[in-house]
């Protein structure tokens, strides 16, 4: 028994040193950041050896599908009116990037061949034209998009505002109307076959994406007087439709739905890993109590449902008061400190302020600063698969290292303030007030200079977000006593730092199969060396 404690306290022993060891911590960081490089040059060189087409990936999902739906239809043993006009609409969609010739020559092709892009587009109009839906209907379609016939596009609107409407009259003219730009006349030829149809799904969905792109609330309300119309859409056009009516429970509904049905699970591990991090670093700074591992879990989902009524606000002062980052200054500039920033921040100590009455009992600064840490924790987390969806793993250190520690460091900041303010019975309350506006100023402040917009580099914006981690560090030695485990927090951010570098390569060249999406990622990394060595230097001897 004693030989095994010997050896158990042996393996502690070696550990604790090993992870304090700024030797060791660099060169197997070196290694895996290396190990993350080799295997990202070995995805380009594989790409190139096979020939891998230069077309987007979008481009080739795109064609990949419509090549799919005509084998499809052309092996259809019924006539399938409804699903051809689809496809139809996405071959015209495609048709620039087929065919070299432009839709003046394209037309009087089909009229002598019968073929559009290679494929044998009149044979499969003969074999799902209905009586219901003509073949002299697809003709006149073919004839008013691509030749612009004036005749064909009469017939179109003579046969959609009939009453009863031809079945897919007005889903091709609405196809044709967009195609010229008429957006109005396109939604409302859209509708016209959503109302009339019950299988006309994809009109239905096409007249809820026109007014939504079109901020149209009138005709967002027609729609929403619908029953089933909106509720039968996809669910992030759900979330956008609802943020424009301010219909809460429809907004918040439609993202959820779309959050759980689009995020590729490993994206989603690869946000709960970065986030751990910050966790595990974040637990070593509290007491050493029995619960310190699981309870900074219900202030962490407490951050998560904190980006909810942000959403909410973010609504309503883009689409009702108008606020927007692409306005002229000084209007941007407004836009990210009262916009951005006001909401960001008040969201997350507003549910920081549910865990006051226990804070106050329990009476501890570095508690409270450790709370609004894990709320910030919380919200980027849910940020994060946002932006993975969006932009990719490969941005996955620069995040950990600015936004993630950004929200971990203003809402540890303004809580702890608040905390102070409460517990001296707002003696404190202009320290309270200053500080909270000088964290919503400095959050708008590092958006508004992110690279891309007054500094290309982003270099700017890495000093607001120095600053503003330094001073949390700086509370945090202040307010709390480490717990000094076997594992040091600086070895889990050395070997975390590397394992999300070594992705972020991997993933750069996965997403793009290019050394350059690989020297992007890279440089992105590069970006980033300031603030990792601030805090390197920080976690130094916690």
């Amino acid at each position: 028994m004693s030989e095994k404690r010997s050896l158990f306290h042996g393996w502690r022993a070696r550990t604790h040193y090993l992870t304090r060891n700024r030797r060791f911590l660099l060169r197997t960081a070196a290694s895996i950041t290396a190990t993350g490089m080799i295997i990202a040059c070995v995805i380009v060189i594989g790409d190139v050896s096979q020939g891998e087409p230069k077309q987007s990936q979008a481009d080739l999902s795109a064609l990949s599908r419509l090549h799919e739906e005509f084998n499809r239809l052309r092996h259809e043993t019924t006539p399938q009116p409804r699903q051809f006009a689809l496809w139809l609409r996405m071959l015209l969609a495609q048709l620039p990037q087929i065919e070299e010739e432009n839709d003046e020559s394209v037309f009087p092709m089909f009229i002598q061949t019968g073929k559009l892009g290679g494929y044998d587009v009149a044979q499969l109009i003969q074999q799902h034209a209905t009586t219901d839906a003509p073949a002299g209907l697809f003709q006149n379609f073919l004839a008013a998009a691509l030749a612009g016939d004036p005749a064909a596009q009469q017939q179109l609107e003579q046969n959609a505002r009939a009453l009863p409407p031809e079945m897919l009259a007005a889903e091709l003219l609405g196809s044709v109307q967009k195609r010229r730009n008429n957006i109005p006349a396109a939604m409302e030829a859209f509708y016209t076959e959503g109302l009339h149809f019950a299988d006309a799904t994809t009109s239905r969905e096409e007249a809820l994406h026109l007014a939504v792109t079109q901020h149209d609330i009138k005709f967002l309300r027609t729609l929403a007087a619908q029953p089933g119309w909106i509720e039968h859409c996809p669910p992030l056009l759900q979330h956008h439709a609802g943020s424009l009516l301010g219909d809460v429970w429809m907004q918040w509904h439609g993202l959820f739905r779309h959050r759980l049905d689009e995020i590729p699970y490993g994206m989603l591990g690869l946000a709960f890993f970065a986030a751990a991090l910050w966790y595990f670093i974040l637990v070593q700074h509290s007491d050493r109590e029995r619960w310190r591992w699981a309870r900074p879990i219900v202030a962490l989902m407490a951050g998560v449902a904190s980006v909810w009524p942000t959403l909410t606000i973010l609504a309503y002062q883009e689409f009702h008061q108008g606020m927007t980052a692409a306005a002229p200054f000084p209007h941007d500039l407004i836009y990210y400190i009262a916009g951005v920033g006001l909401r960001e921040e008040g969201c997350k100590l507003l549910l920081f302020a549910l865990f006051l009455p226990w804070l106050m009992w329990r009476r501890t600064p570095g508690l409270a600063l450790l709370t609004g840490a894990f709320v910030g924790l919380g919200f980027s987390l849910e940020e994060n698969i946002g932006y993975y969806q969006n932009f990719g793993g490969s941005v996955a250190w620069t995040r950990f290292l600015s936004a993630n520690f950004l929200h971990i460091s203003l809402t540890g900041i303004c809580a702890h303030s608040l905390y102070r303010m409460l517990l001296t019975r707002f003696a404190r309350a202009d320290e309270f007030i200053t500080t909270f506006l000088l964290a919503v100023i400095a959050h708008g402040a590092y958006d508004y200079l992110s690279p891309g917009r007054l500094d290309d580099n982003g270099w700017l914006s890495v000093i607001v977000l120095i600053l503003c981690a330094a001073r949390f560090i700086d509370l945090l030695g202040e307010e709390t006593r480490p717990v000094h485990l076997t594992i040091a927090p600086r070895a889990v951010f050395t070997f975390g730092s590397a394992v999300l570098i070594a992705i972020s390569l991997i993933l750069g060249a996965w997403s793009t199969h290019t050394m350059a999406g690989v020297a992007k990622a890279g440089q992105e990394c590069l970006s980033m060396i300031p603030i990792a060595l601030l805090y390197w230097r920080k976690f130094e001897h916690a």
